[in-house]
């Protein structure tokens, strides 16, 4: 209201001013060329005489000026009473909020947000709120914080088979310092569920020949039973979830294993060099097989890879030559280098759609491999990757392969008949040295060495 009132005032004052201008240019005051004169003023008259020369001969402006005025006082008048009437509008409401019961101040002051300061206003947390006065409230909110911490702090303790730390609501084993052959690992200890196994917990142990872990145990740190070389049985928890690279590795007399449903990943070095592991269930919920993940697994008899593999990284199978793998996942996207080399009782390889990529010596010296299936979908086959497959008879290129690497096929003496496509543009040196064909077909631009095919063969071009 204070806005409409000076906007009020403000135009009645630019009004008369108008007409007040009009008025003295219409009786010359305003406009009318100076005379010239060479008299010497002597003396200013003062500036009341030329407003009285404006009087009317009663001593009162003209009606024009007369009429301007007295509007403006009306105007005037309004505007004031406008302002005084709202005024008391807003002094009524605010008597009113003052008369309101406490409870809905403190509602309003609540729900108004974190900053409920308004400009001109006192703040309102500086009432009832101590913490207000405090130089830094923040330091003080701190110090309560790290008291709190301090208190739910997790004990280091050790009892006469396990070093462990007891959190508030929860059990985590450190390392097994007793010399039992068969142990049933507790499900609680001081009360609390045991949750997890740390790195190296029962690593080397010089006794153990049997365990069982509980299930609520959901993850084992890394090299967890490493190098236990008299460990035969283990028992792994239907909850477990995680499993470090290396639990197992080098458990030299480990003869089976079980791996639960929600375990997704098989970790680096997870059973390298378990050598005398012959039954290995995996869960179709594993998409990743790690690096050396059963390096040098001789005895192990299986089967089938998890249906919903991806990857078979670097050397995961290397030297597994009880193998006998018949049904390949079809999601798998990733073999790399030498994953499956020496798997010599690998009979049948189906290579997926969904293949993109596969390295050096993926399947080298795999010499009980008859059927080769290569779906559309690889645009590379590496260099030896089957190099050394002496028992493959034919191969038929898909049209989404681009190039056959050096010595992809050498060795594969049984290798009677081959199929290139017309999108293969490069072929390695002695990529089919070797092989018993003796004629092929090869578009025209593509490259290729002396010595890429078996002698005495016969090219032809699309």
């Amino acid at each position: 209201m204070e806005k409409l009132f000076w906007g009020m005032v403000g135009g009645c004052t630019v009004a008369f001013a108008l007409l007040l201008g009009m008025y003295l240019n219409k009786i010359g005051v305003i406009g009318a060329e100076p005379e010239t004169s060479t008299e010497v003023v002597s003396e200013i008259e003062p500036e009341t005489e030329t407003w009285e020369g404006l009087l009317a001969e009663d001593g009162e402006f003209p009606s024009e000026i007369q009429s301007l005025i007295e509007d403006s006082q009306t105007n005037y008048s309004q505007a004031m009473q406008v302002f005084e009437d709202e005024s008391s509008a807003a002094a009524s409401r605010e008597a009113e909020e003052t008369q309101r019961p406490t409870t809905s101040s403190t509602s309003t002051t609540t729900t108004s947000g974190g900053n409920p300061k308004t400009n001109g206003s006192v703040d309102g947390n500086r009432n009832g709120s101590h913490d207000y006065f405090l130089e830094n409230p923040a330091e003080e909110e701190s110090d309560e914080d790290e008291s709190s911490a301090e208190a739910v702090k997790p004990e280091e303790k050790k009892s006469s088979e396990y070093e462990y730390t007891l959190y508030p609501d929860h059990a985590v084993i450190k390392k097994y310092v007793g010399s039992a052959a068969t142990l049933d690992v507790p499900d609680t200890i001081d009360g609390q569920p045991v949750t997890e196994i740390l790195d190296s917990a029962f690593a080397s142990s010089k006794t153990l020949v049997r365990i069982s872990l509980p299930n609520t145990v959901v993850k084992l740190g890394k090299n967890v039973f490493k190098s236990s070389e008299y460990l035969v049985d283990v028992t792994l928890p239907d909850q477990l979830t995680e499993m470090g690279e290396g639990v197992f590795d080098s458990c030299s007399k480990l003869t089976r294993i079980t791996i639960p449903d929600g375990v997704t990943q098989i970790g680096k070095k997870a059973f390298n060099e378990c050598t005398d592991l012959r039954t290995v269930k995996l869960t179709n919920d594993i998409e990743t097989i790690g690096e050396q993940a059963f390096n040098n697994c001789a005895k192990m008899e299986l089967t089938k890879l998890p249906s919903s593999l991806k990857r078979v990284e670097k050397e995961a199978f290397t030297g597994c030559a009880a193998m006998a793998l018949t049904k390949w996942p079809n999601d798998l996207e990733f073999i790399g280098d030498s994953a499956f080399e020496g798997c010599t009782a690998i009979t049948t390889v189906r290579l997926p759609s969904t293949m993109q990529t596969m390295r050096e010596n993926a399947f080298h010296g795999c010499t009980g491999i008859e059927l080769l299936e290569i779906k559309s979908g690889i645009e590379a086959i590496p260099e030896s990757a089957f190099s050394g497959c002496t028992g493959i008879t034919e191969v038929t290129f898909p049209k989404s392969v681009i190039s056959i690497g050096d010595s992809a096929f050498s060795g594969c003496t049984a290798l009677a008949s081959v199929t290139i496509p017309k999108n293969t543009l490069s072929i390695g040196s002695s990529a089919f040295t070797g092989a018993t064909f003796t004629e092929v077909t090869i578009n025209s631009k593509c490259s290729y060495q002396k010595n890429s095919f078996p002698d005495k063969i016969t090219i032809e071009n699309y």
